[in-house]
């Protein structure tokens, strides 16, 4: 049976065809090139031939290179089998074996954030300061780059927007961290400078031996340097310590000089002896009336810085007529007082005796013991008062009834111009009263005796007090 030979071009075209078709499938990739095919026992046509030649004997001269050899195209499927026409043979041709389809190309794999680092252009920082961290991740192709940033104490550094603000002192850490978890951190310092400085007072005054402890303030508040250098230019006079306790060493004044960071101030400190004691001596126990008197003052210690002191006297018996000085205006008691600067002081009471005043009481409570007997009163007169005068400032002298030149008593008695019939003298000394003195003398029969004579009608009665305050008393009696 013979085959219908069909032209070349229609094999061309079922080349190209195919080829088309595979170019739109896929345009990622490129199919390779498709093997030659094997020989189906297809009749290999040449131009011109008049007769095809036997599948199962083909002539020397038959092309087995395909169509396109020139230009390395390769057919992608071998020519379609010739038509059948009715009443002829066909021979069938098996069909182009199926393209395989391309294998998708992998995904790559994540690379990792194996570090990150925080690189500052300082590890110091002032508060306030505003720090912008570079942060390195590395490798540098990781394929998740992002991160997360904090404090790891918001009152030393806060973070924003990727920026580091200084907010208070300490040290604290930025901590940078990844995606898969990495971290990798940064300390920081932050220090508060002090602005200003004061001591916290001008002047400081403390007694020798007592101490006072600095004030000072520092601001702000939470300045970094909070330690204080304190200096004495004089450690002699007063001296200060680490923590501002400054002690007063000696009388004296000297300059504190306080110092820290970069700021200084001063305060000057007087060191004060203080009194210690204070003693009045009056120059007598007792006055009488008329009398001008005096004391002394004693400060203790003897260095103390401030001497000086102020008197004053209670009662109306005593007036001050001087700094250490007064006079004795009125009987009675009278209390000196001594006060020194800083509050110490003294107190020293004084008798002031109304010696005529005694007199008359004396005679007063002598007329009461004589009235308890049933006796007359007693009355005097001034001869009689005066001779009683001058045998008491007598007795001062020389405590007898005989006088200081050796006479009897009664010689004062004439001295005076009184007259008597009947004569008596009764002494005393240091009895501080008329009440006391007519006591003493009640309770001494002798004394008593006279007290009570019922001869007696007159007394003069005459005090008189010694250089040392005490009294001397004297009764002269007569008919």
């Amino acid at each position: 049976m013979k085959k219908i030979a069909r032209p070349a071009f229609a094999i061309i075209l079922l080349i190209l065809i195919p080829a088309g078709l595979a170019a739109c499938q896929n345009p990622a990739w490129s199919s390779p090139p498709s093997p030659p095919p094997a020989d189906m026992g297809s009749p290999a046509m040449t131009p011109g031939a008049s007769t095809p030649s036997d599948p199962a004997d083909p002539p020397d001269n038959a092309d087995n290179t395909g169509n396109g050899s020139s230009d390395g195209v390769s057919p992608a499927s071998p020519p379609s089998a010739p038509d059948s026409k009715p009443g002829s043979e066909s021979e069938s041709k098996p069909g182009p074996e199926p393209k395989p389809e391309p294998a998708p190309e992998p995904e790559p794999e994540p690379v990792e954030v194996r570090s990150i680092v925080i690189e500052l252009s300082t590890g110091q920082a002032t508060k306030g300061m505003v720090l912008e961290p570079r942060i390195v991740i590395r490798p540098a192709d990781a394929t998740e780059k992002s991160y997360t940033l904090k404090s790891s104490d918001e009152s030393v550094l806060r973070v924003s927007d990727g920026r580091i603000t200084a907010v208070g002192a300490g040290t604290a850490e930025v901590i940078a961290t990844a995606r898969n978890g990495v971290t990798g951190t940064a300390a920081i310092t932050v220090t508060v400078p002090v602005e200003t400085f004061s001591i916290g007072v001008r002047t400081i005054a403390i007694n020798r031996g007592e101490s006072t402890t600095l004030s000072p303030v520092i601001t702000p508040a939470d300045a970094t340097d909070q330690h204080i250098s304190f200096m004495s230019d004089n450690v002699n006079v007063a001296s200060v310590s680490d923590a501002g306790v400054i002690q007063g060493v000696s009388a004296g004044t000297s300059v504190i000089t306080g110092t820290v960071g970069g700021f200084s101030d001063t305060c000057t400190v007087t060191v004060i002896v203080p009194v210690t004691s204070v003693s009045i001596s009056a120059d007598k126990r007792a006055y009488k009336v008329g009398d001008n008197g005096g004391f002394t003052v004693q400060i203790s210690p003897q260095d103390a810085t401030d001497k000086t002191f102020t008197v004053s006297i209670s009662g109306e018996a005593v007036t001050l007529t001087g700094d250490t000085a007064f006079s004795c205006d009125a009987g009675g008691d009278a209390t000196i007082t001594v006060t020194a600067a800083n509050g110490v002081s003294a107190r020293q009471t004084i008798s002031v005796v109304d010696l005529v005043a005694f007199a008359e009481e004396v005679l007063r409570l002598t007329n009461i013991e004589r009235a308890n007997s049933g006796l007359s009163a007693l009355s005097t007169t001034p001869e009689l008062t005066r001779t009683a005068v001058v045998r008491a400032n007598e007795i001062i002298r020389s405590f007898s009834h005989d006088r200081p030149d050796g006479s009897s008593c009664f010689t004062a008695y004439d001295e005076n111009n009184v007259s008597y019939g009947w004569a008596g003298e009764n002494i005393a000394m240091g009895q501080r009263t008329p009440e006391e003195v007519v006591r003493a003398w009640m309770n001494s029969p002798g004394h008593k005796a006279n007290i009570l004579k019922k001869e007696f009608g007159r007394l003069g009665v005459g005090v008189a007090m010694d250089n040392n305050g005490r009294l001397h008393w004297s009764q002269n009696f007569t008919d």
